[in-house]
């Protein structure tokens, strides 16, 4: 496999295993230290999921899911400002009625990577001026170029601060064109299910392959390059399991959303009609494109990154991180527990009711 270098700066970065708030702190605080680079936190939001319709309005602990994530989002340090991006006004209104920033997306960006390439572009012709016409730094400000993206999906209230922070600095302080992060799988359940996104990393934490298979296999003499899919559940093996949020450079995300097939063109995620190929016609009518099968749609796209020979940096996040909300069941799980009063336990952080 060929490398490619991302074009972003190759500092060095202190490579972790599973570490606390404090220790995620140290490595945002070097990264803060340094020349800072202008980092925009970006939450897409979509009303239309095939496993949990309208999943960034349903309510946690009294408040819509998004706005947990938006408000732990705005607390980290690293953010220069924080975005969500959105094609549908029920989750625009319910985020500005909240006081949080919205920026509107094209209905046609499939990915999170093209949503926030049009949040960046939108963004940088946006001048960071106020109501009043004098420059301005507050959240409702968000304008101009950018270094780095953070961008956290709706579905994971329990992103704290010191992830973002790390996230970034995953990309900022190393070779790698991405940085994510993961966590040990739970149970059985947790990584059978294909709702969940399982990862392999090499001995240096660079991600090798994602899954929505329970991967890694071990090692048997019919394995070919060390990892082998398999849809068995193995109790010796210390599975990780990919935490919903990611950073790239700004300049990567062009490359990104391409990767994923599906070049556009500015200013959102419209096609390039003059280089778009003919329809193809049978009988004199249009024949509709064929889509591709679901298996390949639920493709992980963080593979197409790595098979390209770009580099996944991976961090994994402390024992107590509580998952994300994947499915209707998860987030009755979650407050029954809360109304069983398990948040001291589970040491959750909510927003006031």
């Amino acid at each position: 496999v060929v490398e490619h270098n991302a074009g972003h700066r190759g500092m060095g970065c202190v490579l972790s295993s599973e570490r606390g708030a404090d220790d995620f702190g140290a490595d945002s605080r070097t990264m803060l230290a340094r020349p800072k680079p202008r980092v925009l936190g970006v939450i897409p939001a979509r009303y239309n999921s095939r496993r949990f319709a309208g999943k960034p309005l349903a309510l946690l602990a009294g408040k819509p899911l998004v706005m947990h994530v938006y408000r732990n989002a705005c607390k980290a340090k690293c953010l220069d400002a924080c975005v969500v991006a959105t094609d549908d006004d029920r989750i625009a209104k319910a985020v500005r009625d909240n006081g949080g920033e919205v920026i509107m997306t094209d209905a046609a960006c499939e990915t999170s990577p093209e949503r926030c390439l049009e949040v960046v572009r939108k963004l940088r012709r946006r001048r960071a001026v106020g109501a009043d016409g004098k420059k301005t730094t507050t959240w409702t400000a968000a304008a101009g170029e950018f270094d780095v993206v953070v961008c956290i999906d709706a579905d994971e209230p329990f992103v704290q601060p010191h992830h973002i922070e790390t996230v970034a600095d995953l990309v900022v302080n190393s070779d790698a064109a991405v940085g994510t992060l993961v966590r040990p799988a739970i149970d059985e359940e947790d990584v059978t299910s294909s709702a969940t996104v399982k990862v392999v990393t090499d001995d240096r934490d660079y991600a090798l392959l994602f899954s929505r298979e329970p991967v890694p296999k071990r090692v048997t003499s019919s394995s070919v390059g060390g990892v082998a899919r398999s849809s068995a559940y193995d109790p010796e093996v210390a599975y990780k399991v990919r935490v919903g949020i990611q950073a790239c450079g700004t300049d990567f995300l062009e490359k990104y959303a391409s990767l994923l097939g599906r070049e556009r063109s500015e200013p959102g995620c419209v096609a390039d009609k003059e280089n778009e190929s003919p329809p193809t016609k049978k009988n004199g009518e249009v024949v509709p494109a064929a889509k591709p099968p679901e298996s390949i749609a639920d493709e992980p796209e963080q593979n197409r990154v790595v098979f390209a020979g770009y580099k996944i940096k991976v961090d994994v996040v402390e024992s107590t991180f509580v998952p994300g909300v994947k499915t209707p069941e998860d987030l009755k799980h979650l407050n029954a527990g809360l109304a069983a009063g398990l948040v001291n336990d589970l040491q959750l952080t909510f927003l006031a009711a």
